[in-house]
Protein backbone atom coordinates (compact mmCIF):
# COMPACT_ATOMS: atom_id res chain seq x y z
CA UNK A 1 0.00 0.00 0.00
CA UNK A 2 1.21 3.20 -1.25
CA UNK A 3 0.14 6.73 0.78
CA UNK A 4 1.78 9.83 -0.50
CA UNK A 5 1.39 12.45 2.24
CA UNK A 6 1.48 16.11 1.59
CA UNK A 7 3.81 17.70 4.71
CA UNK A 8 2.43 20.70 3.88
CA UNK A 9 1.58 20.97 7.27
CA UNK A 10 5.41 21.04 8.67
CA UNK A 11 6.08 23.93 6.55
CA UNK A 12 3.43 25.95 8.09
CA UNK A 13 3.38 25.05 11.96
CA UNK A 14 6.83 24.85 14.45
CA UNK A 15 4.78 23.14 16.66
CA UNK A 16 1.15 22.59 16.60
CA UNK A 17 -2.34 19.86 16.92
CA UNK A 18 -2.54 18.97 13.64
CA UNK A 19 1.01 18.53 12.97
CA UNK A 20 1.43 16.01 16.21
CA UNK A 21 -1.38 14.08 14.66
CA UNK A 22 1.46 13.23 11.96
CA UNK A 23 4.45 12.96 13.79
CA UNK A 24 2.35 10.71 16.08
CA UNK A 25 0.43 7.98 13.54
CA UNK A 26 2.73 7.89 10.75
CA UNK A 27 5.64 6.02 12.10
CA UNK A 28 2.70 3.93 14.10
CA UNK A 29 0.90 2.98 10.86
CA UNK A 30 3.96 1.66 9.90
CA UNK A 31 4.84 -0.19 12.86
CA UNK A 32 1.33 -1.99 12.60
CA UNK A 33 1.39 -3.02 8.72
CA UNK A 34 4.98 -3.66 7.21
CA UNK A 35 3.47 -3.46 3.83
CA UNK A 36 2.57 -0.11 3.74
CA UNK A 37 5.13 3.00 2.23
CA UNK A 38 5.00 6.37 2.58
CA UNK A 39 6.21 9.10 0.68
CA UNK A 40 6.11 12.45 2.72
CA UNK A 41 6.10 15.32 0.04
CA UNK A 42 7.72 18.86 1.00
CA UNK A 43 8.36 21.50 -1.26
CA UNK A 44 10.12 24.74 0.84
CA UNK A 45 11.75 24.85 4.24
CA UNK A 46 10.13 22.88 7.07
CA UNK A 47 9.65 24.25 10.81
CA UNK A 48 10.01 21.38 12.69
CA UNK A 49 11.75 17.65 12.28
CA UNK A 50 9.97 15.17 10.29
CA UNK A 51 8.27 11.64 11.45
CA UNK A 52 11.07 9.09 10.81
CA UNK A 53 10.53 5.08 10.13
CA UNK A 54 12.13 3.10 7.59
CA UNK A 55 9.08 2.85 5.86
CA UNK A 56 8.72 6.31 5.43
CA UNK A 57 10.76 8.25 2.67
CA UNK A 58 11.14 12.23 2.45
CA UNK A 59 10.63 13.69 -0.80
CA UNK A 60 11.75 17.32 -1.25
CA UNK A 61 9.89 18.70 -4.28
CA UNK A 62 11.79 22.00 -5.82
CA UNK A 63 9.69 25.30 -5.21
CA UNK A 64 8.17 26.25 -8.69
CA UNK A 65 8.36 29.65 -7.96
CA UNK A 66 12.10 29.98 -7.83
CA UNK A 67 12.34 28.93 -11.18
CA UNK A 68 9.38 30.48 -13.44
CA UNK A 69 10.48 34.64 -13.57
CA UNK A 70 8.88 37.16 -13.62
CA UNK A 71 6.81 34.61 -11.24
CA UNK A 72 3.40 37.75 -12.61
CA UNK A 73 3.79 36.43 -15.75
CA UNK A 74 3.68 32.40 -14.86
CA UNK A 75 1.41 33.12 -11.89
CA UNK A 76 -1.63 31.67 -13.85
CA UNK A 77 -0.04 28.06 -14.51
CA UNK A 78 2.45 27.67 -11.59
CA UNK A 79 -0.25 25.08 -9.62
CA UNK A 80 -0.53 23.23 -12.62
CA UNK A 81 3.53 23.01 -12.93
CA UNK A 82 3.77 22.08 -9.21
CA UNK A 83 1.22 19.26 -9.79
CA UNK A 84 3.43 17.98 -12.53
CA UNK A 85 6.61 18.27 -10.76
CA UNK A 86 4.74 16.34 -8.09
CA UNK A 87 3.51 13.96 -10.35
CA UNK A 88 6.57 13.27 -12.06
CA UNK A 89 8.27 12.66 -8.62
CA UNK A 90 5.40 10.15 -7.05
CA UNK A 91 5.10 8.34 -10.16
CA UNK A 92 1.88 6.66 -11.82
CA UNK A 93 -1.38 7.14 -9.43
CA UNK A 94 -2.92 4.09 -9.70
CA UNK A 95 -3.69 2.24 -6.42
CA UNK A 96 -1.92 4.91 -4.48
CA UNK A 97 -3.58 7.12 -1.42
CA UNK A 98 -3.12 11.01 -1.73
CA UNK A 99 -3.61 12.24 1.83
CA UNK A 100 -2.78 16.01 2.51
CA UNK A 101 -1.87 17.35 5.85
CA UNK A 102 -3.56 20.12 4.95
CA UNK A 103 -6.73 20.23 2.18
CA UNK A 104 -4.09 20.37 -0.99
CA UNK A 105 -5.38 18.52 -3.68
CA UNK A 106 -3.68 17.49 -6.85
CA UNK A 107 -5.13 18.00 -9.99
CA UNK A 108 -6.00 15.37 -12.21
CA UNK A 109 -5.28 12.67 -9.50
CA UNK A 110 -6.27 9.49 -10.76
CA UNK A 111 -5.41 7.59 -7.41
CA UNK A 112 -7.46 7.33 -4.22
CA UNK A 113 -8.39 10.56 -1.92
CA UNK A 114 -8.42 10.91 1.65
CA UNK A 115 -8.74 14.09 3.74
CA UNK A 116 -8.39 14.90 6.99
CA UNK A 117 -10.96 17.38 9.00
CA UNK A 118 -9.93 18.93 11.90
CA UNK A 119 -12.60 21.48 12.49
CA UNK A 120 -15.14 23.75 11.11
CA UNK A 121 -13.72 26.79 12.73
CA UNK A 122 -13.74 28.72 9.75
CA UNK A 123 -17.32 27.83 8.43
CA UNK A 124 -18.79 28.05 11.83
CA UNK A 125 -17.49 31.77 12.17
CA UNK A 126 -17.41 33.09 8.83
CA UNK A 127 -16.91 37.01 10.48
CA UNK A 128 -13.91 36.11 12.74
CA UNK A 129 -12.22 34.94 9.66
CA UNK A 130 -13.20 37.21 7.06
CA UNK A 131 -9.57 38.05 5.56
CA UNK A 132 -8.84 38.23 2.24
CA UNK A 133 -7.33 34.89 2.00
CA UNK A 134 -10.31 33.10 4.58
CA UNK A 135 -12.72 32.83 1.38
CA UNK A 136 -9.95 30.93 -1.17
CA UNK A 137 -8.95 28.98 2.13
CA UNK A 138 -12.68 27.86 2.40
CA UNK A 139 -13.10 26.80 -0.97
CA UNK A 140 -10.13 25.06 -1.07
CA UNK A 141 -11.48 23.17 2.09
CA UNK A 142 -14.32 22.16 0.03
CA UNK A 143 -13.50 21.48 -3.21
CA UNK A 144 -11.08 18.81 -0.84
CA UNK A 145 -13.53 17.64 0.94
CA UNK A 146 -16.24 16.95 -1.65
CA UNK A 147 -13.31 15.34 -4.19
CA UNK A 148 -12.09 12.99 -1.47
CA UNK A 149 -13.12 9.24 -1.13
CA UNK A 150 -12.89 8.90 2.47
CA UNK A 151 -12.92 11.98 4.76
CA UNK A 152 -11.29 11.62 8.39
CA UNK A 153 -12.62 13.11 11.45
CA UNK A 154 -11.09 13.54 14.98
CA UNK A 155 -14.18 13.42 17.02
CA UNK A 156 -18.35 12.80 16.17
CA UNK A 157 -18.46 16.65 16.83
CA UNK A 158 -16.54 17.16 14.07
CA UNK A 159 -18.10 14.92 11.67
CA UNK A 160 -21.59 16.09 13.01
CA UNK A 161 -20.41 19.85 11.85
CA UNK A 162 -19.26 18.40 8.49
CA UNK A 163 -22.49 16.77 7.25
CA UNK A 164 -24.72 19.49 8.52
CA UNK A 165 -22.57 22.03 6.30
CA UNK A 166 -22.31 19.92 3.69
CA UNK A 167 -24.06 16.79 4.10
CA UNK A 168 -22.30 14.21 2.85
CA UNK A 169 -23.13 10.79 3.30
CA UNK A 170 -22.73 8.90 6.48
CA UNK A 171 -20.75 6.17 4.96
CA UNK A 172 -17.51 8.25 3.28
CA UNK A 173 -17.23 9.53 6.73
CA UNK A 174 -14.68 8.36 9.29
CA UNK A 175 -14.08 9.27 13.11
CA UNK A 176 -10.04 8.15 14.20
CA UNK A 177 -10.20 10.37 17.94
CA UNK A 178 -7.04 12.02 18.79
CA UNK A 179 -4.43 11.42 22.23
CA UNK A 180 -1.90 13.11 24.21
CA UNK A 181 2.04 12.19 24.60
CA UNK A 182 2.91 9.54 27.48
CA UNK A 183 5.29 12.18 28.47
CA UNK A 184 2.29 13.67 29.89
CA UNK A 185 1.64 11.85 33.61
CA UNK A 186 1.43 12.83 37.40
CA UNK A 187 4.88 13.55 38.98
CA UNK A 188 6.04 12.64 41.84
CA UNK A 189 8.84 14.83 42.32
CA UNK A 190 7.36 18.47 41.02
CA UNK A 191 10.31 20.95 40.05
CA UNK A 192 9.70 24.30 39.03
CA UNK A 193 10.27 25.03 35.27
CA UNK A 194 12.32 27.73 34.02
CA UNK A 195 10.20 30.66 35.03
CA UNK A 196 7.26 31.29 36.21
CA UNK A 197 7.54 34.62 37.57
CA UNK A 198 5.24 34.01 40.04
CA UNK A 199 5.68 31.75 43.76
CA UNK A 200 1.77 32.20 44.10
CA UNK A 201 -0.83 28.84 43.47
CA UNK A 202 -1.52 29.49 39.82
CA UNK A 203 -4.56 28.74 36.91
CA UNK A 204 -2.78 27.26 33.69
CA UNK A 205 -4.00 28.64 30.01
CA UNK A 206 -2.51 26.45 27.10
CA UNK A 207 -2.12 27.44 23.42
CA UNK A 208 -3.75 29.95 20.89
CA UNK A 209 -5.58 33.42 21.79
CA UNK A 210 -8.26 33.53 18.92
CA UNK A 211 -11.54 34.99 19.64
CA UNK A 212 -13.28 31.29 19.72
CA UNK A 213 -11.14 30.34 22.08
CA UNK A 214 -12.47 32.76 24.56
CA UNK A 215 -9.47 34.25 26.33
CA UNK A 216 -10.86 37.36 26.38
CA UNK A 217 -13.61 36.10 28.58
CA UNK A 218 -11.67 34.31 30.56
CA UNK A 219 -9.65 37.45 31.59
CA UNK A 220 -12.70 39.78 32.20
CA UNK A 221 -14.25 36.76 34.68
CA UNK A 222 -10.79 36.52 36.27
CA UNK A 223 -10.25 40.64 36.56
CA UNK A 224 -13.36 40.80 39.09
CA UNK A 225 -13.22 37.48 40.86
CA UNK A 226 -11.77 38.36 44.23
CA UNK A 227 -9.97 34.98 44.50
CA UNK A 228 -7.32 36.33 42.04
CA UNK A 229 -5.35 38.24 44.99
CA UNK A 230 -4.25 34.71 45.93
CA UNK A 231 -4.26 32.89 42.38
CA UNK A 232 -2.80 34.01 39.65
CA UNK A 233 -2.73 32.79 35.44
CA UNK A 234 0.22 31.08 33.98
CA UNK A 235 -0.25 31.30 29.84
CA UNK A 236 1.64 29.23 28.00
CA UNK A 237 1.88 30.77 24.24
CA UNK A 238 2.81 32.88 21.70
CA UNK A 239 3.80 36.33 22.82
CA UNK A 240 1.69 39.31 24.05
CA UNK A 241 0.62 41.54 20.99
CA UNK A 242 0.65 45.41 21.71
CA UNK A 243 -3.38 45.24 22.24
CA UNK A 244 -3.42 42.11 24.86
CA UNK A 245 -0.94 43.95 26.86
CA UNK A 246 -3.20 47.29 26.84
CA UNK A 247 -6.08 45.37 27.53
CA UNK A 248 -4.37 43.50 30.70
CA UNK A 249 -3.57 46.62 32.07
CA UNK A 250 -7.53 48.16 31.79
CA UNK A 251 -8.70 44.90 33.42
CA UNK A 252 -5.98 45.96 36.07
CA UNK A 253 -4.33 41.96 35.79
CA UNK A 254 -1.05 42.31 34.39
CA UNK A 255 0.82 42.05 37.48
CA UNK A 256 -1.75 38.43 37.83
CA UNK A 257 -0.76 36.87 34.46
CA UNK A 258 2.51 35.23 33.20
CA UNK A 259 3.37 34.32 29.49
CA UNK A 260 5.87 31.27 29.09
CA UNK A 261 6.78 30.87 25.58
CA UNK A 262 8.65 27.48 23.43
CA UNK A 263 7.96 25.27 26.29
CA UNK A 264 8.98 21.55 25.59
CA UNK A 265 6.04 19.01 26.86
CA UNK A 266 8.20 17.98 29.31
CA UNK A 267 8.34 21.23 31.27
CA UNK A 268 4.59 21.33 30.43
CA UNK A 269 3.85 18.36 32.14
CA UNK A 270 5.39 20.03 35.21
CA UNK A 271 3.03 23.08 34.58
CA UNK A 272 0.06 20.45 34.28
CA UNK A 273 1.39 18.82 37.53
CA UNK A 274 1.98 21.85 39.95
CA UNK A 275 -1.79 24.30 38.52
CA UNK A 276 -4.30 24.68 40.71
CA UNK A 277 -6.53 24.43 37.44
CA UNK A 278 -5.95 24.17 33.74
CA UNK A 279 -8.81 26.27 32.10
CA UNK A 280 -9.90 25.55 28.46
CA UNK A 281 -12.76 28.43 27.86
CA UNK A 282 -13.01 27.84 24.18
CA UNK A 283 -16.36 28.56 22.17
CA UNK A 284 -15.58 25.91 19.72
CA UNK A 285 -12.98 22.97 19.24
CA UNK A 286 -12.52 20.14 17.34
CA UNK A 287 -11.23 18.09 19.59
CA UNK A 288 -8.94 19.36 22.86
CA UNK A 289 -5.51 17.63 22.88
CA UNK A 290 -4.85 20.00 26.16
CA UNK A 291 -7.65 18.39 27.73
CA UNK A 292 -6.60 15.52 27.76
CA UNK A 293 -2.79 16.14 28.74
CA UNK A 294 -4.05 17.98 31.92
CA UNK A 295 -6.48 15.15 33.31
CA UNK A 296 -3.57 12.62 32.39
CA UNK A 297 -1.58 14.74 34.84
CA UNK A 298 -4.05 14.73 36.99
CA UNK A 299 -5.00 18.47 36.88
CA UNK A 300 -8.26 19.90 37.36
CA UNK A 301 -9.45 20.90 34.90
CA UNK A 302 -12.24 23.93 34.03
CA UNK A 303 -14.04 23.91 31.04
CA UNK A 304 -16.67 25.42 28.66
CA UNK A 305 -19.40 23.10 27.98
CA UNK A 306 -19.25 23.05 24.39
CA UNK A 307 -19.85 19.32 22.38
CA UNK A 308 -15.98 18.55 21.81
CA UNK A 309 -15.13 18.72 24.92
CA UNK A 310 -18.10 16.81 26.30
CA UNK A 311 -17.47 14.01 24.08
CA UNK A 312 -13.54 13.86 24.77
CA UNK A 313 -13.94 14.80 29.25
CA UNK A 314 -16.75 13.42 29.64
CA UNK A 315 -17.82 14.95 33.16
CA UNK A 316 -14.22 14.83 34.29
CA UNK A 317 -13.99 18.83 33.72
CA UNK A 318 -15.89 21.30 36.18
CA UNK A 319 -18.10 23.14 33.63
CA UNK A 320 -19.32 26.61 32.82
CA UNK A 321 -21.47 28.04 30.31
CA UNK A 322 -19.09 29.51 28.16
CA UNK A 323 -21.36 33.19 27.90
CA UNK A 324 -22.10 33.42 31.13
CA UNK A 325 -19.28 35.55 33.90
CA UNK A 326 -21.09 34.06 36.88
CA UNK A 327 -20.57 30.50 36.32
CA UNK A 328 -16.94 30.56 35.41
CA UNK A 329 -16.16 32.77 38.74
CA UNK A 330 -18.45 29.71 40.25
CA UNK A 331 -16.18 26.97 38.30
CA UNK A 332 -13.19 29.47 40.32
CA UNK A 333 -14.87 28.66 43.14
CA UNK A 334 -15.47 25.00 42.99
CA UNK A 335 -11.98 24.41 41.87
CA UNK A 336 -10.21 25.35 44.57
CA UNK A 337 -12.79 24.08 47.45
CA UNK A 338 -12.22 20.34 45.66
CA UNK A 339 -8.72 20.61 45.36
CA UNK A 340 -6.15 18.37 43.54
CA UNK A 341 -6.75 15.32 44.86
CA UNK A 342 -10.80 14.91 43.95
CA UNK A 343 -13.26 12.08 42.75
CA UNK A 344 -13.13 14.30 39.60
CA UNK A 345 -9.46 13.84 38.64
CA UNK A 346 -9.24 10.17 39.73
CA UNK A 347 -12.11 10.12 36.96
CA UNK A 348 -10.08 12.03 34.48
CA UNK A 349 -6.75 9.87 35.08
CA UNK A 350 -9.04 6.63 34.20
CA UNK A 351 -11.14 8.42 31.56
CA UNK A 352 -7.30 9.48 29.25
CA UNK A 353 -6.80 5.61 29.18
CA UNK A 354 -9.39 5.28 26.22
CA UNK A 355 -7.38 7.52 24.06
CA UNK A 356 -4.08 6.75 22.48
CA UNK A 357 -1.73 7.50 19.82
CA UNK A 358 -1.98 3.78 18.33
CA UNK A 359 -5.56 3.77 18.35
CA UNK A 360 -5.78 6.77 15.59
CA UNK A 361 -2.86 5.43 13.86
CA UNK A 362 -5.37 1.95 13.55
CA UNK A 363 -8.09 3.85 12.60
CA UNK A 364 -6.41 5.36 9.85
CA UNK A 365 -5.02 2.64 8.56
CA UNK A 366 -8.82 1.09 8.76
CA UNK A 367 -9.81 3.97 6.65
CA UNK A 368 -6.81 3.04 3.92
CA UNK A 369 -7.26 0.08 3.52
CA UNK A 370 -11.25 0.27 2.76
CA UNK A 371 -10.32 2.76 0.11
CA UNK A 372 -7.66 0.81 -1.46
CA UNK A 373 -10.24 -2.19 -1.55
CA UNK A 374 -12.54 0.19 -3.55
Amino acid sequence: MNVIVDGVIFQMQSKGGISRIYQEILPRMCDLDGSIHISLLTERNIMQELPSHMLISHHGIPLVINYLRPWRLWKSIIPKVRDGVIKLKIGPAKSKIWHSTYYTMLEGWKGHSVVTVYDMIHERFPDLFNKQCDDPFRERKKKCILSSKAIICISHTTREDLQNFYGIDSDRVWVAPLAHSQIFRPLINKTDPLLPETTRPFFLYVGDRFHYKNFEGMLEAYSIWPGRKDIDILVVGRPWSNSEEKRLMELGIKDRLHLLTDMADEDLCNLYNRAVAFIYPSLYEGFGIPILEAMACGCPVIASRIPSTLEVAGECPIYFEPDKTEDLLCAFENVLSEGRDSLRTKRGLAHVKHFSWDRTAAHTLEVYRAVSAQ
